[in-house]
């Protein structure tokens, strides 16, 4: 099993991104839901990412909320068809830009956290992410949200690609298949980066007692 130092999850050179925690992609109302996915391990998982998150502040991690939006001035045809050629001129995405399924769930940006918009599967696509990670002094990141095997394991690859020490906290994530999830995480394991439980992060961002360093 890897070993990591403890300087690579240092907090004030860390972000915590938590990727597509939105209504379309998570409540039981949303579209995702209503298309027949399985949105419950997303559902079980929220109170974790809540208590994550509460702890990365507190470290003084940076936090960055990642929300996709969709529009007719981003989604090009081959976009739109990328799952196979459609009949009809019928538009309907998830996430629509100003609508409830684009607002995030349960999970909310606070002041001091950073929100970066995005389109496309990885966050880095087309957006200032990694503009905005450099201007913070981060080195690695921590991935968290939905879908585990597609926009947050986009995202992940993409940042080891960016030269960005990367890491999957899987109990802070969620797929709509078991299967599609754990296989994400044999990928990190594998070749991309750490995996490791909310316990064990926030155990390595908690400062130690005063009385263990006398």
């Amino acid at each position: 099993m890897a070993t990591y130092s403890a300087e690579r999850f240092a907090p004030e050179t860390a972000a915590l991104i938590v990727v597509d925690v939105q209504n379309d992609f998570c409540h039981p109302d949303g579209v995702s839901a209503r298309k027949g996915h399985d949105v419950s391990a997303a559902v079980e998982m929220v109170p974790r990412l809540e208590t994550l998150i509460e702890e990365a502040r507190a470290a003084g991690a940076t936090v960055i909320f990642i929300q996709t939006t969709h529009d007719l001035t981003v989604d090009s045809r081959v976009w739109n068809t990328r799952m196979g050629d459609i009949d009809t001129p019928e538009y309907d995405p998830n996430c629509r830009t100003g609508t409830w399924g684009a607002d995030f769930y349960v999970v909310a940006p606070k002041p001091g956290d950073l929100v970066v918009n995005k389109h496309r599967y990885s966050a880095f696509a087309g957006t200032d992410l990694d503009m905005v990670l450099t201007t913070a002094g981060v080195k690695t990141i921590v991935l968290t949200g939905v879908a585990t095997n597609v926009c947050v394991e986009s995202t992940l690859r993409d940042g080891l690609f960016l030269e960005y020490n990367v890491a999957l906290v899987p109990d802070c994530s969620a797929a709509y298949e078991p299967e599609l999830h754990e296989g994400t995480i044999r990928n990190v394991q594998g070749m991309f980066g750490a995996v490791l439980d909310s316990d064990e992060l926030i155990s390595r961002w908690s400062p130690i007692p005063a009385e263990l360093t006398a």
